[in-house]
C-alpha cells in the first residue's frame, strides 16, 4: 500500500483532523480519548508534529497519523516505518 504524507492537522470543537498530499483525510473525536476531551479549546489547539504524530504538550497526549487512517480504513498498520507520516516543510 502506498504511503501518505500529512500535509494540514487542524482542530475544531469535536475533534482533530489531518489531510494527506493527494487529498485523504481522517480525525479522530476529542470524546474518545479524556485528556483530549477534558481539555480547553485553547489547549487542544496547541499542538505539535512530528514524523508519525501528534503531541499536545500541556496535556501529554499522542496520537499517531498511522491508527488515524487505519481506523478510518484507509491505510494499513505497519510492522516498520509508519505508512502515514509528516514532514515538516
Amino acid at each position: 500500500m502506498k504511503r501518505l504524507q500529512i500535509d494540514k492537522v487542524w482542530v475544531d470543537d469535536h475533534a482533530v483532523y489531518a489531510s494527506t498530499t493527494d487529498g485523504k483525510q481522517a480525525s479522530y473525536e476529542f470524546n474518545l480519548w479524556p485528556r483530549l476531551r477534558d481539555a480547553s479549546q485553547a489547549q487542544r489547539a496547541q499542538f505539535e508534529l512530528s514524523y508519525s504524530g501528534i503531541h499536545w504538550p500541556a496535556i501529554d497526549e499522542d496520537l499517531s497519523f498511522e491508527g488515524m487512517f487505519y481506523n478510518a480504513g484507509l491505510c494499513s498498520l505497519s510492522a516498520g516505518e509508519d505508512n502515514v507520516y509528516y514532514i515538516h516543510p
